[in-house]
C-alpha cells in the first residue's frame, strides 16, 4: 500500500489520520511505504520542460521513482488537510507531474482513458463543519482527487472527509480514529 501524505507537520489532526493509518496497517499485517511530501521537500512547480501539452515531455528522475511506486502498488491512501476549499499546492503540483500522459492517462480517439487501476481511498481534514461543507462547499476537495484526478486515470476511490478540525483534541481524535478505520477497511 502507498500513502501519500501532504501536510507541514505531523502533531495536529492529519498527523493523527497518518498515525491511526499506520497503526491500522501494522495491525493487519498489510505492508506500506510512505510518501511524505514535505519531508521530501517536494518540488510541486511544474517547469516548461515538463509542460507536456507545450511540447515538454520531461520527468524528472524522482518522479519516474514515484510513478514506479503507483505501479508497485494496487491500493492507495491520500492524507491531507482541505485549504480553501482545496488540496495543499504541494499536492496538487505532485499529481500534475506525476500523473502525466502516457503514464496515468492516454487519449484514444480523442476520449481519455485511463491507466492506472487499484483502489485509493483519500482522507481530509477541514475547519468547517461537515453539512457545511457538503452542501455549500459541495465537497470540492474531495471530488477533485477522487473523482477528477484518480477515476480519470483509471483509479476507483472513496472519499472521507473529517470536519469541524479547527482544533486537535480529544473529540477531533475520535472522530479521526472511526473515520480511519472504516476508511480502511475500503480498501482491504
Amino acid at each position: 500500500m502507498l500513502i501519500v501524505y501532504a501536510h507541514p507537520n505531523k502533531k495536529g489532526n492529519c498527523g493523527e489520520v497518518l498515525c491511526r493509518s499506520c497503526e491500522f496497517l501494522d495491525k493487519k499485517g498489510i505492508e506500506y511505504e510512505i510518501l511524505d511530501l514535505y519531508e521530501m521537500n517536494y518540488n510541486p512547480v511544474m517547469n516548461q520542460n515538463e509542460h507536456y501539452t507545450s511540447g515538454g515531455k520531461e520527468i524528472s528522475l524522482e518522479n519516474q521513482r514515484i510513478q514506479k511506486m503507483f505501479k508497485k502498488h494496487k491500493r492507495f491512501v491520500f492524507i491531507y488537510p482541505t485549504w480553501w476549499n482545496n488540496t495543499p499546492a504541494i499536492l496538487k503540483g505532485f499529481l500534475d507531474k506525476v500523473f502525466t500522459n502516457h503514464f496515468a492517462f492516454e487519449y484514444r480517439n480523442k476520449i481519455p482513458v485511463g491507466l492506472l487501476n487499484g483502489k485509493a481511498v483519500v482522507i481530509t481534514t477541514t475547519g468547517a463543519p461537515r453539512p457545511f461543507g457538503r452542501i455549500i462547499l459541495k465537497d470540492r476537495s474531495i471530488t477533485v482527487v477522487t473523482k477528477d484526478t484518480l477515476k480519470f486515470c483509471g483509479i476507483k476511490s472513496r472519499g472521507f472527509i473529517i470536519g469541524s478540525c479547527v482544533n486537535f483534541n480529544e473529540t477531533s481524535k475520535g472522530k479521526i480514529k472511526k473515520t480511519v478505520k472504516k476508511a480502511l477497511n475500503y480498501l482491504i
